[in-house]
């Protein structure tokens, strides 16, 4: 079952938006009462860009092509599709979202009914004022995600290549707790990393923010390095970080009312060429939205065994066999993404 602590913690997200109460135990209904597939959240990646050169970076293979990426027609299609599944929460990404045009992202808020739903934006905070905060809020979003390595300064610029990233970070926290947004920040978990998320919870706490994290993957510049990667050897130390209540992973909260991976289930990741992943460290393409709607990818992907299976953590970092058989085989491609069915076919 969910942490209880986290719960009501995380019932902060909604205290400026009642309507929202009412979509989520609609949500929550389906799901946990009638067993229906329904979407909760979209990762939606608005550009591949970026001025970080994270050692880390799981997105360095994949936007190496001179495609297009999403216009805001078919962005704008995605959100309304995407709010018919069910999706109450919208979580701008990227690459560097911040590096699309300004008034387009405003666009893109304005056009997800914010009184409604959920908005966030994951940001490494470089191109982030003061005025341009405050009008991403008029517009609707709720929640800044800042992407933090480390509380030392220097470790954290030399593992993001930006010197002076750190000192950005920290004052995009001050103007969104000045501006009363919901803070979180965001932290990549390897066999490392870990054993700084207590500091970082601290430090959380004392911003009133969450600490979220992003399990490593094998992917983009850690192609080859498994050293890095947590597995089931991991799952006991990092399951023990959530019983802090304001520490949170993907897992943590969902319409099922139970711990468990969403990914393809309530939550899913579009990228900026339109491939719908279920999560953006397992670049695995179930049908791109510029071919097809989203339900239809919805529908088909929701019934995949792999997908259906329930697991209450990462799965891409602690289930064996779906890293054997999915996620592996995905780090292994020179050319991300691969489409479930190159897969599928090397199993049978």
């Amino acid at each position: 079952m969910l942490n209880i602590n986290s719960l009501i913690a995380h019932l902060r997200f909604v205290r400026k938006k009642p309507l929202v109460l009412g979509r989520i135990a609609k949500g929550i209904f389906k799901k946990s009462f009638l067993r229906r597939d329904v979407l909760r959240t979209v990762d939606l990646a608005i550009t591949g860009d970026c001025h970080y050169r994270c050692n880390f970076c799981s997105a360095h293979l994949l936007y190496k092509d001179k495609k297009p990426y999403l216009s805001i027609a078919k962005i704008k299609e995605v959100l309304r599709e995407s709010r018919e599944l069910g999706v109450i929460h919208l979580n701008l990404t990227g690459g560097e979202p911040l590096l699309r045009d300004f008034d387009e992202i405003c666009e893109i808020i304005r056009s997800f009914s914010p009184r409604k739903n959920l908005i966030s934006m994951v940001t490494n905070a470089l191109l982030l004022t003061f005025e341009k905060l405050n009008l991403l809020k008029k517009e609707g979003l709720d929640t800044l995600q800042l992407s933090l390595e480390s509380l030392d300064a220097k470790e954290h610029d030399d593992m993001v290549g930006v010197k002076g990233s750190f000192d950005k970070v920290m004052q995009a926290l001050d103007y969104a707790a000045s501006l009363g947004l919901n803070i979180c920040i965001n932290i990549v978990v390897d066999r490392t990393s870990i054993k700084r998320v207590k500091d970082m919870a601290n430090l959380a706490k004392e911003k009133g923010a969450f600490v979220v994290l992003d399990t490593v993957s094998s992917v983009g510049r850690l192609k080859d390095k498994k050293e890095l990667r947590l597995d089931e050897k991991y799952e006991e130390e990092f399951e023990g970080l959530l019983k802090d209540s304001y520490i949170r992973h993907d897992s943590s909260i969902n319409f099922s009312l139970k711990r468990e991976c969403p990914g393809g289930k309530e939550r899913i990741h579009i990228s900026a060429y339109g491939d719908v992943f279920t999560c953006p460290l397992v670049q695995v393409s179930y049908g791109n939205v510029n071919s097809e709607p989203l339900k239809l990818i919805y529908k088909r992907l929701s019934q995949y065994p792999h997908i259906k299976k329930e697991f209450r953590l990462c799965k891409h970092a602690f289930d064996k066999d779906y890293y054997r058989t999915i996620a592996g085989p995905a780090e292994r491609t020179l050319k991300p993404p691969i489409h479930i069915d190159d897969i599928l076919k090397v199993k049978q």
